[in-house]
C-alpha cells in the first residue's frame, strides 16, 4: 500500500477481524496480502509492478491488531 495509507488501512483492518487476515475485503488501497501467519511461520506473495508507480513509496505491514507500528517495512519502486 502507499505509505500514506498504512493507518488508514491497519485501523479498518481491526474490524475487519481475524478471518479476513485483519484487511478490509476487497479494500483497494491494497496491492497484495498474505494470510495471517504465527510465529515460525512464512509467507510470499507475488503481484503486478502496474499497481507500483516508478519513485512511488510503498509499506508492508503485519495487520494484527497493534502490530503495523513495529511490523513493517518499505519498499521503493523505481
Amino acid at each position: 500500500m502507499k505509505t500514506a495509507d498504512v493507518t488508514a488501512v491497519a485501523n479498518a483492518g481491526m474490524s475487519a477481524g481475524l478471518t479476513n487476515n485483519y484487511l478490509t475485503p476487497n479494500d483497494p488501497r491494497v496491492i497484495a496480502s498474505t494470510k495471517v501467519v504465527g510465529g515460525g511461520q512464512s509467507a510470499s506473495v507475488t503481484f503486478p509492478t502496474a499497481k507500483l508507480t516508478k519513485g512511488g513509496d510503498y509499506t508492508f505491514i503485519c495487520t494484527f491488531p497493534g502490530h503495523y507500528v513495529i511490523m513493517k517495512g518499505v519498499l521503493k519502486f523505481g
